[in-house]
């Protein structure tokens, strides 16, 4: 029971009516000592009764604070709920759209790599292309070593007379193409002296030779030529220059160019005065030009020339004419014989020279749609012949 509860019965009793009983105490003359005990007891329980009045209405004020913040916390939680479950739908949509771009992403990035694999094949392809074609279109021509003397007329200005315009010596090497055609056996080739005749036989893909007894068939087709290149090479050598290498690095920069002047000026060993001397200690290599003609070509026919560095040492050093050289008139083509045609597939146990004044024969005459034949040559059974052509087109 509550402390409450206990107070209930002794609210009852009221101040008033005690006093009464007090009175009728006095009265009889005998006042207990328990009623003062009794009062004092009672005094004291109003006390707590109020005490606890007083607490009960502040845990009633408590009580109504904590439902109002419990309802707040309530809205709090609806609200954070409501929140949480907006965002746990905004998450779902925005994964299900990164989802969808990684997607895409990872299609374009396949396709990307059949594009670059299809790119790669595709510049791997180009580059055995110009690999081709520069395997094709490569000069590789050694000209054969002459034994050249340049001579003066006596109409020519004297040596010393010469202006700028005679410090070189000019030259100019045409390379001409030679085609060449890989002739197998059964095959021959027939030159016409008209074009228009070849392009009439050519109308006719097979012929066939008459022969006594028998026939001979053969298929007739044009000569396709490889790529032929023709250009000119232009040289320009120098009469007082002259390049030097095979230098060995045995002194420092200044002092090699001073020894290669003081040697090459030295004319007990051909040299002359020098102009100026241009050294590379890197490369090993110089180049000398001397003050007069002539020098330098008498310098570059010794081919080897000494430089002495000391009372002890001396080097031998490599010397050549100072060539400039250029490349021009470049051109490359290929095409198809006009005047020359290819025959195959010929099948015969004729002699090779029979053979041939049967074709002879068979191709020059009109009514076969022939004319006049240059030249012909027929490749017998077990053998193969390398035909060359030339660019004025007299075939061979």
């Amino acid at each position: 029971m509550s402390q409450h509860d206990q107070a209930q019965p002794l609210s009852v009793h009221t101040h008033s009516e005690f006093e009464i009983i007090q009175t009728n105490c006095q009265n009889n003359g005998n006042l207990s000592e328990e009623l003062q005990e009794a009062n004092k007891e009672l005094t004291m329980w109003q006390s707590k009764v109020d005490k606890l009045e007083k607490e009960k209405s502040d845990l009633i004020c408590e009580k109504l604070d904590a439902d109002a913040r419990k309802k707040e916390r309530f809205n709090q939680l609806s609200q954070l709920n409501n929140e949480q479950e907006r965002l746990q739908a905004k998450y779902v949509k925005a994964e299900q759209s990164f989802k969808e771009k990684l997607s895409d992403k990872w299609d374009n990035g396949a396709k990307l790599k059949d594009k670059l694999l299809q790119l790669e094949n595709e510049l791997q392809r180009k580059r055995a292309h110009c690999d081709l074609l520069s395997t094709k279109c490569q000069i590789k021509a050694v000209l054969p070593e002459q034994n050249i003397k340049f001579t003066k007329s006596e109409e020519s200005v004297p040596t010393d007379k010469e202006g700028d315009e005679f410090l070189k010596i000019k030259c100019c090497y045409t390379i001409l193409p030679k085609v060449s055609l890989l002739l197998q056996n059964g095959q021959a080739l027939i030159t016409f002296e008209e074009e228009q005749v070849a392009n009439e036989i050519l109308k006719a893909s097979k012929h066939q030779i008459n022969l006594d007894p028998g026939k001979l068939n053969m298929k007739v087709q044009p000569i396709k030529l490889d790529t032929a290149r023709k250009f000119e090479i232009h040289l320009d050598i120098s009469r007082k220059m002259v390049k030097v290498s095979k230098i060995p690095d045995v002194l420092p920069e200044e002092q090699m160019r001073d020894k290669l002047e003081i040697n090459f000026s030295k004319p007990s060993q051909g040299g002359g005065e020098v102009e100026e001397i241009i050294y590379d200690c890197l490369s090993g290599t110089a180049i000398v030009t001397f003050v007069e003609k002539g020098v330098a070509q008498r310098v570059a026919e010794r081919k080897e020339y000494c430089i002495i560095i000391n009372a002890e040492t001396s080097i031998w050093v490599a010397v050549e004419s100072g060539i400039d050289y250029s490349l021009e008139k470049f051109q490359t083509f290929n095409g198809i014989c006009k005047r020359t045609v290819l025959l195959s597939d010929i099948k015969s146990g004729m002699e090779e020279e029979e053979l041939q004044d049967k074709l002879e024969i068979h191709f020059q005459k009109p009514s076969n749609h022939g004319g006049e034949v240059v030249n012909i040559k027929y490749v017998p059974k077990d053998k193969q012949l390398t035909m060359y052509f030339e660019e004025d087109t007299a075939e061979q």
